[in-house]
């Protein structure tokens, strides 16, 4: 999968999403026929409710890292939209589980699968989506990328169990919120990563190195979508906001914003977040250094994914995932 003259910026030198994906439309086409063929493998009574998850997909930032890390390798096109699509499976059946634990109605800017269809629906086939992802992984030479998909399905659930049982918990430390937000989010992005560079045909010593981009860049992400959700603005960003608070999920600036309270304090904004509109949450926030504490975390995350690639800086790979990295620290409010 190789392409030397592509341009993955504008000719300012601008990084948006649709000059960085536009080398990969070929790729991101065969994405869609993949998806869409998939369709038919599950039950008739199904197909209704997969179809409107894959047509609800967002930026396909998971696919993208995919098709990046394998850039310019040996890997066979086909072998790579295959990997894309079972990590862009794994990753809409999280969401489909996560719009449930939220109480989320939008996303994407339509209808979460639970608003229009009901739990019980969504939750089954969330897990069919993880299934059908790992029957893909199984059609490989080796048994690696299954290990990879398995692993990383794990995690991620394991991440969301941890949160759940920490819900309502304002005592949380920074350490244990970045464990997990590692395991519930980075985690799929490195294994995006890790997936690309193998099935692009790069050597282990790339490949680790994909690995910790990875890590860095979607724990990266999960801060910025931290922020968005406290600050945001729900009809530029498209999905459902406030929900973090709402569901008692106390987040990286929420737990700057708390450090310097009493217990009593912290308790009682505890009780009361539930309630407070995004205007509320704005107002309490602006005497507060706590959002230029978690941007200042998140820069730091994105500068360890660009030192990741440096050994590397010469493969044709780098240049995309690099330009990637630049694009998501772009994405962060600056308030």
């Amino acid at each position: 999968m190789t392409s030397s003259d592509a341009k993955f910026s504008d000719a300012t030198g601008a990084v948006t999403m649709a000059t960085l994906t536009a080398p990969l439309e070929p790729l991101m086409l065969k994405l869609d026929a993949f998806l869409e063929r998939e369709i038919e493998c599950f039950e008739p009574e199904v197909r209704e409710i997969v179809r409107y998850t894959f047509s609800h997909s967002g930026k396909r930032l998971r696919p993208i890292l995919v098709f990046f890390c394998g850039w310019g390798g040996k890997g066979r096109v086909d072998d790579m939209v295959k990997a894309a699509a079972i990590v862009e499976m794994v990753h809409l059946a999280t969401l489909v589980h996560d719009d449930i634990l939220d109480g989320a109605t939008l996303r994407h800017k339509a209808p979460t699968l639970v608003a229009k269809y009901g739990a019980h629906a969504s939750v089954l086939l969330g897990d069919a989506l993880f299934s059908e992802a790992l029957r893909l992984a199984t059609q490989y030479p080796s048994t690696e990328i299954c290990r990879i998909v398995a692993h990383a399905t794990r995690k991620v659930c394991e991440g969301e169990i941890c949160q759940t049982f920490k819900r309502g918990d304002a005592r949380i430390s920074l350490v244990l919120y970045y464990r997990m937000i590692e395991l519930k989010t980075a985690e799929l992005f490195r294994a995006a990563c890790r997936i690309g560079a193998c099935v692009g045909g790069y050597g282990e010593t790339f490949v680790a190195a994909a690995d910790e981009y990875g890590m860095h860049l979607g724990t990266a992400y999960q801060i910025y979508d931290d922020v968005a959700d406290l600050v945001g603005d729900e009809a530029s960003i498209g999905k459902t906001l406030g929900t973090d608070l709402a569901s008692g999920k106390f987040t990286m600036p929420v737990l700057f914003y708390l450090e310097k309270m009493t217990v009593k304090e912290r308790n009682d904004f505890a009780n009361k977040c539930a309630e407070m509109s995004n205007t509320d949450l704005r107002e309490a926030f602006s005497g507060s250094d706590a959002l230029a504490r978690t941007a200042a975390a998140f820069k730091t995350e994105i500068e360890a994914s660009a030192r990741s690639l440096y050994p590397f800086k010469n493969l044709p790979s780098c240049e995309p995932m690099g330009l990637l990295a630049v694009f998501v620290s772009g994405l962060m409010p600056k308030r």
